[in-house]
């Protein structure tokens, strides 16, 4: 992650804010929370993301880009 794009998000972070900076929804990003994979601090009621664990979230996602699956040959359709 470079040094402009971690300076361009704020310290700390609403689930909104995740959500939009991530493109995905609130509902995804409840989901990692609760399954431990992204990390939240709670301040009163209300659920906050530090900078720092989302940066480190995204850093280490697996590469989901796949390859297109070779076309099989089989007999031509007439």
């Amino acid at each position: 992650m470079s040094v402009q794009i971690a300076q361009s998000i704020p310290l700390v972070m609403t689930t909104a804010e995740v959500a939009e900076i991530l493109r995905c929804s609130t509902t995804t990003i409840d989901r990692y929370v609760f399954a431990h994979e992204l990390l939240a601090i709670q301040i009163g009621r209300e659920r906050r993301f530090r900078a720092i664990d989302v940066l480190e979230f995204v850093s280490t996602r697996p590469n989901t880009i796949r390859a297109k699956k070779p076309r099989q040959s089989g007999p031509k359709r007439t």
